[in-house]
């Protein structure tokens, strides 16, 4: 295994909050910001995928706040060991190895709240059904049984971790060049040895959820390319918002590209580089604020409320309205004014 420790600042345990604690206060604001425009600011027309934006906001918020403030993780990858700082560990006391557990079921959520919002989309569009989830018991138990996979698939691992004198001892013979500091921590946890079925699990869970979005994905493009789409006369404010619903997803997407592209690299090829582990975990706590501001962004009703709530002297052309009566008559009259 190649194995690289450079005694630099990038490499210590408190980089990551350094950087991502800080960033938790920001999340945190424009995460409620984002939950409260969809709530309050979801137009009738949109009221069918309101609660599965939410839920998908709300999982990927939650994956954000994770790394940056309750379990910020400092793991040896392409080991599986390592341990976690934050709210689960420093006050409520959560072991390592259940805030591993959690920190994998997040990925999975958030990627399970994606499927199911496709899920919804092609469910009104394609077979053209207004039922709601709660009221189609086979939709029910599809989307209800990925959510149980998605808290479950990792429970094997979860349950058999190795003895860990015998763990500690397998991490200093991998990594030879880490300070013995790293494995004397008090959190110190080996959570497997061989990583041939953890690897399987999260492999497995990826491709299926992966390929059920695409299957998804790909017949709401079909639908809408197909004459009997354009026949409608929403047709336009469909595709609107699936186009900005697909740049919604995949801007986010593109910004874990490189961690997860380091990450599969590290362990397909036995690399270990500290300073490239603590910034791609810092890159990942990035997604879920991309994903709010950019739905905040191509979002018309949503983009639209959050110019009201900005102050005249931050958006000076804003439309007013003044409303007179001339005999009997409402006049409505519209200005631009800079202030």
């Amino acid at each position: 295994m190649m194995c690289v420790w450079r005694n630099s600042s990038l490499e210590l345990e408190t980089f990551a909050p350094s950087i991502l604690h800080p960033l938790a206060v920001v999340e945190v604001s424009v995460h409620l910001l984002a939950a409260y425009v969809i709530v309050r600011k979801t137009p009738s027309r949109m009221a069918s995928v309101k609660w599965t934006m939410l839920a998908m906001h709300v999982l990927g918020a939650y994956l954000d706040l994770f790394l940056s403030a309750l379990s910020t993780q400092y793991f040896l990858i392409p080991t599986a060991s390592g341990y976690s700082s934050g709210v689960y560990t420093d006050l409520l006391g959560i072991s390592v190895k259940w805030q591993a557990y959690m920190f994998i079921s997040a990925i999975c959520l958030s990627g399970v709240s994606i499927l199911g919002f496709f899920e919804n989309r092609y469910n009104a569009l394609v077979k053209g059904s207004n039922s709601r989830l709660t009221d189609d018991k086979r939709r029910m138990i599809y989307v209800g049984a990925h959510y149980v996979y998605a808290f479950t698939f990792i429970l094997p691992i979860t349950f058999t971790p190795p003895e860990q004198e015998f763990g500690k001892a397998y991490v200093r013979e991998m990594l030879p060049c880490i300070p013995q500091s790293v494995l004397d921590h008090p959190h110190f946890f080996v959570y497997a040895i061989d990583i041939t079925l953890l690897t399987y699990l999260i492999a497995m869970a990826a491709v299926v959820i992966a390929v059920e979005t695409i299957f998804f994905f790909i017949r709401i493009v079909i639908y809408l390319s197909s004459q009997r789409a354009r026949s409608q006369k929403t047709y336009k404010l469909q595709l609107q918002f699936f186009i900005a619903l697909s740049v919604q997803i995949v801007i986010p997407i593109l910004v874990l590209l490189v961690p997860i592209g380091y990450i599969v690299f590290a362990f397909s090829q036995d690399y270990f580089d500290q300073a490239l582990n603590n910034i791609s975990l810092n890159m990942m706590a990035f997604h879920g604020l991309t994903s709010s501001l950019v739905m905040l962004a191509v979002h018309k009703p949503y983009r639209k409320a959050m110019l009201k709530m900005l102050p005249n002297r931050l958006y000076p052309f804003k439309r007013s309205k003044s409303i007179s009566q001339r005999d009997g008559a409402i006049v409505v009259i519209h200005s631009s004014r800079l202030f």
